[in-house]
C-alpha cells in the first residue's frame, strides 16, 4: 500500500507524472489547514515481472493484496521558505542521507531539513525502494543512487504505506533486506530507521480502520521494526512524546489528514531525529 500527500506551495503548480495542480500555502500548524493527502491507492498487487539485478535475496513470496482506498494527486517542485529547524541542529546530518516515502518528503520539500541528501519518493515502499528514483531528480533507483556515494549516515522512514499489508512479516523481511544490502553498498556508514508516527484518532477509527493504517497496526509494527532494528546492527529511532496525545494517537491539531504532520509537528520530529543522531 502507499499514500500520496499534496504538498503545499505558495501561489506555484506542482507537477507529478502528467498531471498539474495548482496549490495553496499551509499556515504554521493549524488543523484546518490543507495538508497532504493519503499516497497513491494503486499498488501493484504482484511482484513486478523483472526484479532489480542487486534484489534482496530472501524474497518473500505472499505479495500484499490490501491497498488504501484514498487516492490523492501530486508534489510540489520547488522549495518553500518555512523557518528550518536551527542549523547548528541539522550539521549532524551533512553526512546523511534520507530514505524514505512522502513523511520524509515533507522535510524536504517544507525546508524543514536543510542538510543531508533526500532520495525520497511519494509511495515509497519496501519494493519500490529497489525499482523507483527519487522525486529530487535522476532516472536511477533509489537503491541506485547509494552505489558509489560516501555517505557515512543513512537515516530510513519506511512502513505507513505496507502497514496495511495482510502480512507484516513480508514487510519486515523485506525491510530487513533493505538495511542488509544498503550496509553491503556503504559499508561503515551507519543506518538509522526511524518509527513510523501515529496517526490521529479520527483517522485511526476512521478511513484507518478500512486500510490498515491504524494506530493498533502501526504500534505493532513499529515494535517488529525496533527488534528488527536489534539483530541487523540498525540504530531504531523512537518517536518523541510531543507526538502522542493522553491516549497514544498523533494530537488532533498535529494533522489535517490524520496521517501527515504539520509544519509544527514535522519540526518537533525533526529536531528530535538530530538529537537523536547525534548522540549515537
Amino acid at each position: 500500500m502507499a499514500f500520496v500527500f499534496v504538498l503545499i506551495l505558495a501561489g506555484c503548480s506542482a507537477k507529478h507524472g502528467d498531471v498539474i495542480v495548482d496549490i495553496d500555502v499551509p499556515t504554521e500548524a493549524s488543523a484546518a489547514t490543507q495538508e497532504p493527502t493519503l499516497e497513491p491507492s494503486q499498488e501493484p498487487t504482484q511482484e513486478p515481472s523483472q526484479e532489480p539485478s542487486q534484489e534482496p535475496t530472501q524474497e518473500p513470496t505472499q505479495e500484499p493484496t490490501q491497498q488504501p482506498t484514498d487516492a490523492p494527486t501530486q508534489q510540489p517542485t520547488q522549495q518553500p521558505t518555512t523557518p528550518p529547524v536551527p542549523g547548528d541542529d541539522q550539521a549532524v546530518f551533512d553526512d546523511a542521507v534520507f530514505i524514505g516515502n512522502s513523511i520524509f518528503e515533507g522535510l524536504y520539500r517544507f525546508g524543514i531539513i536543510t542538510h543531508g541528501v533526500f532520495l525520497t519518493k511519494v509511495g515509497l515502499n519496501v519494493n519500490s525502494f529497489y525499482t523507483d528514483p527519487p522525486s529530487s531528480g535522476g532516472t536511477k533507483p533509489i537503491y541506485d543512487e547509494l552505489a558509489g556515494a560516501n555517505y557515512k549516515k543513512v537515516i530510513i522512514n519506511l512502513g505507513l504505506n505496507e502497514v496495511g499489508w495482510p502480512s507484516q512479516e513480508t514487510f519486515i523481511s523485506r525491510y530487513t533486506n533493505i538495511i542488509n544490502d544498503i550496509k553491503t553498498r556503504l559499508p561503515g556508514a551507519k543506518v538509522y530507521v526511524v518509527a513510523m508516527t501515529p496517526v490521529t484518532k479520527k483517522y485511526s477509527n476512521s478511513t484507518g480502520a478500512d486500510n490498515g493504517i491504524n494506530i493498533k497496526n502501526i504500534n505493532r509494527t513499529n515494535g517488529m521494526i525496533e527488534s528488527m532494528c536489534a539483530s541487523t546492527g540498525a540504530i531504531f529511532v523512537p518517536n518523541p512524546s510531543e507526538l502522542f496525545d493522553a491516549e497514544g494517537y498523533l494530537p488532533a491539531e498535529a494533522s489535517s489528514d490524520g496521517v501527515h504532520m504539520n509544519l509544527q509537528y514535522d519540526r518537533i520530529w525533526a529536531a528530535h531525529i538530530a538529537a537523536w543522531v547525534k548522540a549515537n
